[in-house]
Parts: C-alpha cells; structure tokens; sequence
C-alpha cells in the first residue's frame, strides 16, 4: 500500500469517526430532550431496540435510535441522523408502520439542528419544531386511546422492503484492516 492510498484511507476513517461521534451526539441530546423538557421517564426511552422483520425470502433484524415506549406499546420511533433529514423521512415511517404487529403511531428524524415528526400512520408531516414533540402526559393520553391498526400483508411486505434497504446504507463504512 502506497502513502497515498493510506493516506486516503486514514481521511475516510476519520470522516467516519467524525460522523458517528455526531449521530451519537445527536441521540443523546434527543433523549435527554425528551426527559428534562417532555417529562418521559428513562426507562420509557429505549435506545437502539433491534426490531426482527420477516421478508417473503429472508429475515433481518433492524434497530432504531430511540423509541418511546408506554406501558408495554411503542408510542413513537426516532431516527437521528448526519446530513438530510428528509431523506430519511420514508424510512422512519415504514419503521413505524411495519416493526411491530401493530403500526407505532408516530415518528420523527432528528440531526441535531432539525427535526421533522410524522403521524406514522397517515404518513402526514406534523411539524419541524422540537417544542411541537409530544410530552409525556399528551402521549400517555393519546395511547390510553389508541387503537392499534393492522396492515394488509402485501403493505406490509413493501414497508418491510423500505426498511430493509435502508438498512443496507445506513451501516457504517470502517472496515478491520487486515
């Protein structure tokens, strides 16, 4: 290996170690958020869940940043990210339509600076303010009222789909160097 293939090689692994200090960043500042200015209880906000899909010819097991979780049902997905929030609008709300057997109502991106928040299951964009995020006493009395809704197993496929391929992009780049 030449110097400057090393060389390139040490500026993407920096890039890489640059962006994932920033997203884990992100993540704790959003969770931190959600106790100390929305009252949620730690416990109540699970970072990382691992989620298992079923495809109609294989099976993956996807995660997300942070999920709010009420009583034993998922109140709310988050996805923080470095760089467009809105690319990452389609994902997060297959996320939420299609991890559990029911559809997890709500659903948001965060980088740090900008956030988008969806009702998950129209799919219809609700705001892009922090102080717009539901409480904890709002979210308790929409999911004391909640109804979970089911999807057909052909939309669920397809969401399924959307997650799958976006977590094939979403992994990390370093690689060990042998």
């Amino acid at each position: 290996m030449d110097d400057r293939e090393e060389l390139i090689r040490g500026k993407i692994r920096n890039e890489d170690f640059a962006e994932m200090a920033h997203l884990e960043g992100t993540r704790e500042n959003m969770r931190d958020f959600l106790i100390r200015e929305k009252g949620f209880i730690p416990a109540e906000i699970e970072i990382n869940p691992v989620f298992r899909i079923e495809l109609a010819k294989c099976n993956a097991e996807v995660s997300i940043d942070l999920a709010i979780n009420l009583s034993g049902m998922y109140f709310m997905v988050i996805k923080c990210i470095a760089g467009a929030v809105e690319s990452w609008e389609r994902y997060v709300i297959s996320f939420a339509r299609a991890v559990k057997e029911y559809q997890i109502p709500y659903a948001a991106i965060a980088d740090g600076k900008n956030i988008r928040i969806f009702d998950a299951i129209s799919g219809s964009f609700l705001s892009e303010s922090a102080t717009r995020l539901f409480d904890r006493s709002e979210a308790l009395d929409i999911i004391r009222d909640f109804k979970k809704i089911d999807r057909s197993e052909k939309s669920l496929e397809k969401e399924r789909r959307i997650i799958y391929a976006f977590e094939s992009i979403k992994c990390p780049s370093l690689e060990k160097e042998e």
